[in-house]
């Protein structure tokens, strides 16, 4: 069960049209003065809080790379009324029209949460274990936190002074259609713009674009490229990314302000940089509105760690309902047993696998080869033997 690239943003919509929604954090907290400390559940690189509701108990995952919260149309949550229509972007770059809709009250540690908005998407595939996103709208009302995922907490204040004295090593974000960005430096005298973005598992991934631009402008940088390839792998609100040329990273040291992870196996992606929840596994993170700073405070002290680790070498997205191999460096163990880009997944073990929610579900064995029957990009079936 796991939050995958929902990464939803959203722009202020054209005022001409009277059902348009105009984004705003018009909810309310059921206190004032407050600095409420609430459980979270830690699991794959998700952030997930527990929330009560009239009529039963509901999983949101917190997703800073989402402006507001998200509601998925075959998912649980009975939301009370629709707000207007509203211009969506997710973090591949699409953008569709969508609708807003009122969340009912809803209760997260001490406090009950009234009026919040979020933004309903048709499908809910790839998102199973949560009903719901909240996101980087509570900072965007003016509510400091700390997520601190060692002691298995988040601390809410509406107190922008709470956290003074913390210390941690801080960096200002921007606010583009309302979500954090962030300069990380994935390279000596390089500097990317990164979406901050909990809803992404890596601790880091590079946009296309910057991965082209670092190569134009520095020479070096060549040598932090372990391989090419063509395909996709982000999955977004409104579906997976198109399929491009993709290259594999191995960077000496990504800086976050003054601190480094270094020996980091990443790639780019055709979407944004962004900077994800995995980052949250070496350090807590608190997110100060009132000065636009993110502070990484790591759990290990120092001013650097060793990541070491092993680079992600293939990709399955969904394809028509299914579930398909979207990227696979050459390099790699499964392309040597014979997987493709392309290949679509029909079935595992001899069990028929008809949707992505099926293929993400499958119980995987670590370091077993499963036999998987699949259709090539020639609409050729064959059978392979590959660990997934």
């Amino acid at each position: 069960m796991k939050c995958c690239h929902a990464l939803l943003t959203t722009m202020l919509a054209c005022t001409s049209f009277a059902q348009n929604y105009s984004y705003k954090p018009r909810f309310t907290v059921s206190e004032r003065n407050f600095a409420d400390t609430i459980p979270i559940e830690w699991e794959n690189d998700q952030i997930y809080i527990n929330a009560t509701c009239q009529d039963g108990e509901y999983r949101f995952c917190l997703d800073t790379g989402s402006s507001q919260g998200i509601v998925y149309a075959d998912s649980h949550l009975p939301y009370t009324r629709k707000l207007g229509k509203i211009l969506s972007h997710d973090a591949n770059g699409a953008t569709s029209k969508i609708d807003v809709v009122e969340y009912p009250d809803f209760r997260i540690g001490h406090l009950t949460i009234h009026g919040y908005a979020g933004s309903l998407i048709d499908s809910h595939i790839g998102h199973d274990g949560y009903d719901a996103v909240v996101g980087f709208d509570l900072a965007n009302k003016g509510f400091a936190m700390k997520i601190d995922t060692e002691k298995g907490h988040l601390i809410l204040t509406d107190n922008p002074r709470h956290f003074d004295g913390e210390g941690g090593f801080a960096v200002k974000y921007r606010l583009p259609r309302w979500v954090p960005i962030v300069s990380v430096s994935p390279f000596a005298g390089c500097t990317d713009e990164a979406r901050f973005d909990t809803g992404s598992r890596r601790l880091y991934v590079m946009s296309a674009s910057s991965r082209k631009t670092f190569s134009f402008r520095h020479e070096k940088f060549s040598t932090q490229v372990e391989g090419m390839g063509f395909g996709s792998r982000s999955i977004g609100s409104f579906g997976a990314e198109h399929p491009d040329e993709v290259a594999f990273l191995r960077l000496d040291s990504l800086r976050w302000g003054g601190f480094s992870f270094g020996d980091y196996h990443t790639m780019t992606t055709q979407g944004t940089s962004r900077i994800g929840a995995e980052l949250l596994r070496y350090g807590a993170v608190v997110i100060l509105p009132k000065r636009k700073e993110i502070v990484f405070q790591p759990y290990s002290g120092g001013t650097s760690c060793h990541v070491g680790n092993k680079q992600m070498d293939i990709a399955f997205v969904p394809h028509n309902g299914r579930a398909m191999v979207g990227l696979i460096w050459e390099g790699s163990k499964h392309y040597k047993s014979g997987l493709r880009q392309g290949d679509v997944i029909l079935s595992i073990d001899g069990t028929p696998i008809n949707s992505f929610g099926q293929f993400l579900s499958y119980p995987f064995i670590n370091g077993r080869h499963h036999l998987f029957t699949v259709r090539g990009a020639d609409g050729i079936l064959r059978e392979v033997r590959s660990e997934r």
